[in-house]
């Protein structure tokens, strides 16, 4: 379990505010709360997110000022870029010191080092009801898993119903406009969580799935540019949509084919239920695939099935891309067992058949006490590469 899903944000101790801490929690938006001396009070479990904070990050920001913590944060991720902190001081600070002045008590704790600059910002003569900026943190952190580019906040004034002055609410979001976010969130929830489930690297066992095109060369010459891109189109929703109802994450869609892992943290720690989760994915793929021929075509996916016993899992996030990853030997044998099928088979090792318990085997028909192997390398067809990096390995057809 990471621990940022420990974190148990604490409550304003003002009612008004709390009121409004209950209900930013309740929605699951992203932001937090500040006080009338821009100290913050309250953040969301969601903020705390979307930062990469641990709990006990997240618990160092309470009590402190946005000016203090973006200096004295252990937390790269409150860093923003110098010419982002620049614009960020010149927008925020006139606002923050319509509020208060360098005879307030509060505010050396407020300003900390800076406070001889900021007593000579001017103040804003009329403090705004609301009001945005965009910032940007340091290039460096882009390859931090929850760097965000560029993001954006709005803060919004809280006064009571008497109109005294109680602090500030404090959004912010990823820059992406909602109608993309939109789009992205048509994606399966319970594969994302699966997946954030894994934003750190790690040794995890898995099954290992492969699937290619048989003769994709020939099709793509058969079929019209159209009519091939339509086909893997529908090959690819047909692997996702296979691994994805089997509880697999999906991996890596290279042109014609594709990758999925059933980690075994995913079932209750059963290595034989991700077993089991491998072959029935593999199952609907090979079987799923005789709907896309089009016309008198014939289409046929080959698929290999292996098991990782320690397999480095982990989320690559970048400007352009975020998916799970997995590396090690298990991987590299499990595209070479793929390469081996042939005529839409499904090739499965003995790795990953006799993680099957007794109850798993039944329900998919296989007995693993009574299967013969072949090792790869005496298969028909193997190519050198097969043979070379997966020959001893022995598998059978299911």
């Amino acid at each position: 379990m990471q621990e940022e899903s420990t974190y148990a944000p604490q409550l304003p101790e003002h009612p008004e505010l709390r009121e409004l801490a209950l209900a930013i929690e309740s929605f699951g938006a992203a932001g937090e709360i500040l006080d009338r001396s821009f100290r913050c009070v309250f953040l969301s479990t969601e903020a705390a997110r979307i930062l990469g904070l641990s709990a006990e990050d997240a618990g160092r920001l309470y009590g402190r000022s946005v000016i203090r913590r973006s200096i004295e944060s252990d937390a790269d991720i409150m860093r923003l870029s110098e010419e982002s902190a620049r614009a960020w001081w010149r927008h925020h600070v006139p606002i923050m010191r319509h509020y208060l002045a360098p005879g307030d008590p509060a505010f050396e704790d407020v300003f900390g080092p800076l406070s001889d600059t900021a007593a000579r910002v001017g103040p804003v003569e009329v403090a705004p009801r609301a009001w945005h900026h965009t910032s940007s943190f340091r290039p460096e952190l882009r390859v931090r898993r929850f760097y965000l580019g560029d993001a954006s906040e709005m803060q919004v004034r809280i006064n009571d119903d008497d109109g005294r002055f109680l602090g500030v609410l404090w959004l912010y979001r990823g820059a992406l406009r909602d109608s993309l976010l939109a789009r992205l969130s048509r994606g399966d929830q319970r594969l994302f969580e699966r997946m954030d489930r894994v934003s750190e690297p790690g040794r995890r066992s898995a099954g290992i799935l492969f699937a290619d095109l048989e003769a994709s060369s020939a099709l793509s010459r058969r079929l019209s540019s159209r009519g091939y891109f339509d086909l893997i189109s529908g090959v690819t929703e047909l692997i996702d949509s296979s691994v994805i109802a089997r509880d697999g994450i999906i991996g890596k869609h290279a042109g014609d084919g594709g990758s999925a892992l059933f980690l075994a943290a995913d079932f209750d720690d059963s290595e034989s239920a991700a077993a089991r989760a491998t072959i029935e994915a593999a199952r609907a793929i090979r079987d799923g695939v005789e709907h896309l021929s089009p016309g008198d075509v014939c289409v046929k996916l080959n698929i290999g099935v292996h098991w990782g016993a320690t397999l480095m899992v982990g989320q690559v996030a970048t400007n352009g891309r975020l998916e799970v990853t997995a590396l090690g030997d298990q991987m590299n044998e499990g595209a070479r067992i793929e390469a081996a099928a042939k005529d839409g088979s499904i090739l499965a090792s003995k790795d990953l058949i006799e993680r099957l318990d007794s109850g798993d085997a039944e329900l998919t028909g296989i007995d693993p006490d009574a299967i013969a192997y072949t090792p790869l390398g005496e298969l028909e067809g193997a190519s050198e590469k097969a043979i070379r990096d997966a020959g001893a390995i022995p598998v059978t057809a299911i």
